[in-house]
Order: structure tokens, then C-alpha cells, then sequence
């Protein structure tokens, strides 16, 4: 028995040590409890630059609606989503904001996907690597989009591709709101 302890002890401590920082690691290596976006809770705050350079904070659009999608270049359902996205965007005038961050995705391909597809709104490059915005808001596929209302409150997510008629059902609930 204890020549089996010996050695997974020494394991989990060198696992231990060898471990990932995540976003929820602050770099003084002191564990807290890791904040997730979770419908009906407030929506993790994040400052992230966008492809023009200008940095957009979260927080910062607070008093509006807000459309938050992770989308990547090499996701065929991310490159339908974003012209319905414009579209409402551009239809309810300057009652929401839409907002889209890169994920898995390299910068200058992320730029090319929306430059090409015409995309007006912020969109925002997150590290290729670690995509810590992605970690808080439990992303793992693409596309992935949250509904946040005025007051920074995440009321409604739709995994996966977008239809006009979802979006325009989570929106008007926000809006009648």
C-alpha cells in the first residue's frame, strides 16, 4: 500500500506544480474560485483590444443591450452568424450593441474574416493561445452567443449557428425588458 502512495503523492504534486495558469489563476499563484458567465448572473468584466487597436471594456457598455459572440475565421456557422448580426445590429438602430470576440482564431486571419464580411461592430482579438475571456465565459465551440442586458446581466446564450428568428426572439425579451 504504501509503496503505491509514494509515488502517486510525488505525481500529484509535481502535476501540481506543472499546472497551466488559467484566467482564474492570478499571477501571485493564489487559487480563488473561478467566475464563470452563467445566465442570470452578471457578466464577467473584460478589457480586450479590438482590430482597429481601440481597447472595448465590458463594463463600459453597461445602460445598453448587449450581443457578445466568440466567433473564429475557420468556423463556416461563425461566417453565416455574422451578417445576421449586422443585420440586427442595424435594425434596431442604436438600441443594442453587438460585440464579437476572436477565439482559437490568429489575429490577422480574425481582421480578414471580418473585413471581408463587411462586419461594422467591435470585434475584439483575444490571445490565440490561452483566449482567457473564453475560459470565463465557458466557451467551447463555435459560434457561441450571449445575451447581456442593461445592466450587465447574461439572460439568454444560443450554442451554435444563429437563426434570424433566435435572434430576434432573445432580442426582442431584452428590449421589451
Amino acid at each position: 500500500m504504501v509503496s503505491l502512495a509514494i509515488p502517486a503523492g510525488g505525481l500529484a504534486l509535481i502535476l501540481r506544480a506543472h499546472r497551466t495558469p488559467t484566467a482564474d489563476t492570478p499571477t501571485n499563484g493564489a487559487a480563488v474560485a473561478p467566475e464563470k458567465a452563467k445566465t442570470g448572473s452578471l457578466a464577467p468584466d473584460f478589457t480586450l483590444p479590438g482590430i482597429d487597436g481601440k481597447p472595448v471594456t465590458l463594463s463600459e457598455l453597461r445602460g445598453r443591450v448587449v450581443v457578445l459572440t466568440f466567433f473564429a475565421s475557420w468556423c463556416h456557422p461563425c461566417e453565416e452568424d455574422m451578417p445576421i448580426l449586422e443585420r440586427a445590429l442595424r435594425d434596431t438602430g442604436d438600441r443594442i450593441d453587438v460585440v464579437g470576440v476572436n477565439y482559437q482564431d490568429l489575429p490577422d486571419d480574425s481582421r480578414d474574416f471580418v473585413r471581408r464580411l463587411g462586419v461594422t461592430f467591435p470585434v475584439l482579438i483575444e490571445d490565440s493561445t490561452d483566449n482567457p475571456v473564453a475560459v470565463r465565459y465557458d466557451v467551447h465551440a463555435m459560434p457561441d452567443t450571449l445575451f447581456i442586458d442593461a445592466n450587465g446581466v447574461v439572460r439568454d446564450r444560443l450554442f451554435g449557428q444563429t437563426s434570424r428568428h433566435d435572434l430576434e426572439s432573445a432580442l426582442n425579451a431584452l428590449l421589451r425588458g
